[in-house]
């Protein structure tokens, strides 16, 4: 199968109606300007640096119009886009390009000090930084964005038709060793995605999304940001995620006329406990959906008493990532399930021996179907103990019920969600261990009201150690992302062990998680 330029297709159907809306600079952008924008970027990789087809791009910024452009000029071109996680330091994105060896690097606001550390080591062709950081010092060498696409001819570059198995971009997340793996994002998985999100939303050129999700995430590009553009509707999309703003947009009263909204629990909360959520007028919005970690309860009815119904999904970076999507009436009636599979999306669950378990039985979440990844970047042996026989394995405890409707148990590694972020503990754990007190160290997830789950060190000292629980903060904090340093920290005087030496983790957390 091909898939064609429909960027290029709205454009022609649709020129003159809106397709982005960036919410920090109130800059509005037509699909004619989308898709100009995007073949002057094309034009600047496949001709001003007359870079191979194949060739990685490197992007670390924040979400805006701009990243759009050159994700879709990157696939007009024929280059792979790589999507770096803006959150994490300079040490923990070099591994990262040095696996991926873009030849070229663009930095946003807030990044350039890192985007040089790393330039200094990563050889590259050219650095270009965003014109959102004018008043910055900007490194000798470096070429701003929108110069590059002022210097462009203008003349619209079509992308040609692409195999479905074609890497359009990559996206990196944390195995379980610590080491981050870049899930293959092709353009087969993203056209899937965009048909089974349709399907299962009903999305329309009607709609008008609001994006508040990062772009490094698949959920900010593809939930459901790139479905509403295959489907020729508005994007808005935001920097970060503001409370304030988002509630002022979510109004029907305000005139943007917000008909779809994605976000983690976690944002769901925040709203929730936002002095104007009272007040705030959603019923304009038609969709509003999450997924990312399960939404309590108390959150589903909080909105479900202003007459809004959550609708929980399931998916991974790995599947594009829409695999479940609950219908509104389903959602009510059965609080907590993720519903059937969507469009092209077939799953299974099975037992240890693989074997189809009966419904109300618990086993592992299968998937298959032309969203799921062919695999790894540079990783044939993890990309083999994922996908066995064409089916991913999720590591995901599930059941189902006798009509069909899915539930997540829950997760079979030991990968916890914190405010949507998947966390790793053996990348924690390594950390950890470079404190020379130390002795033995594992982190489990604990329960969290904010995060929906925050990280719990457990370290056992060596004899004669002297260490607190803010130093060993601290420590993580200088080697990790925020969102990944453990919010508790407990010292213990020793970990159980199975005979083999494996850390029983399941007695952590029966003792400690609660």
């Amino acid at each position: 199968m091909y898939v064609i330029d429909w960027l290029h297709k709205n454009a022609q159907h649709t020129p003159d109606k809106i397709a982005l809306v960036d919410v920090e600079s109130g800059r509005r952008v037509t699909y004619r300007q989308f898709d100009e924008r995007a073949s002057r970027f094309a034009e600047y990789l496949a001709e001003g640096l007359q870079l191979a087809p194949g060739t990685r791009v490197a992007v670390l910024a924040h979400n805006s119009s701009d990243y759009f452009e050159m994700l879709y000029g990157c696939a007009k071109a024929g280059m792979v886009m790589v999507c770096l996680n803006w959150r994490l330091p300079a040490a923990e994105l070099l591994p990262i390009l040095q696996d991926c060896t873009p030849e070229v690097l663009v930095a946003g606001d807030g990044f350039l000090a890192v985007a040089a550390e790393l330039a200094r080591t990563v050889p590259l062709r050219a650095v270009l930084h965003l014109a959102d950081d004018e008043a910055a010092d900007v490194p000798g060498g470096w070429t701003e964005y929108e110069a590059v696409l002022d210097a462009a001819s203008g003349r619209i570059v079509e992308m040609p038709c692409r195999d479905e198995s074609e890497v359009w971009h990559l996206l990196y997340t944390s195995g379980t060793t610590g080491k981050p793996k870049g899930v293959i994002q092709t353009y087969g998985m993203v056209f899937f995605n965009a048909v089974n999100a349709m399907l299962a939303n009903k999305i329309t050129r009607d709609d008008v999304f609001l994006n508040v999700l990062p772009f490094f995430h698949t959920g900010g590009l593809n939930l459901y940001a790139n479905p509403v553009l295959h489907a020729g509707g508005t994007v808005h999309i935001m920097r970060q995620f503001e409370p304030q703003v988002v509630l002022d947009r979510l109004d029907s009263r305000s005139g943007e006329g917000i008909t779809m909204f994605f976000a983690v629990p976690a944002v769901y909360l925040f709203l929730s406990q936002h002095a104007g959520f009272a007040q705030a007028d959603f019923s304009g919005v038609r969709n509003m959906s999450a997924g990312g970690s399960p939404v309590p309860r108390p959150l589903l009815e909080a909105y479900l008493a202003k007459g809004v119904t959550i609708c929980f999904g399931f998916g991974m970076t790995e599947t594009g990532p829409t695999v479940f999507v609950c219908d509104e009436g389903t959602a009510r009636r059965k609080i907590g399930t993720i519903g059937k599979p969507v469009g092209s999306m077939l799953t299974r669950i099975v037992d240890p021996l693989g074997n189809d378990v009966a419904p109300g039985e618990r086993g592992e979440l299968l998937i298959k179907g032309p969203g799921v990844t062919p695999g790894y970047w540079n990783l044939p042996e993890a990309t083999s103990d994922a996908i066995r026989d064409g089916w991913l394995h999720s590591g995901d405890i599930a059941w189902r019920d006798e009509e069909g409707d899915y539930y997540i148990v829950d997760r079979a590694k030991d990968m916890y969600i914190s405010g949507g972020e998947n966390v790793y503990p053996a990348e924690v754990e390594n950390v950890l261990f470079q404190l020379q007190g130390v002795a033995e160290a594992a982190v489990i997830g604990t329960p969290d009201e904010r995060w929906g789950e925050a990280g719990m060190a457990l370290v056992v000292l060596r004899a004669g150690a002297s260490l607190d629980a803010a130093q060993v903060i601290a420590h993580c904090k200088a080697q990790l992302a925020g969102y990944k340093v453990p919010r508790h920290v407990r010292f213990v005087d020793a970990l159980p062990r199975t005979p083999s030496g494996k850390v029983e983790k399941h007695k952590l957390r029966a003792r400690f998680a609660g």
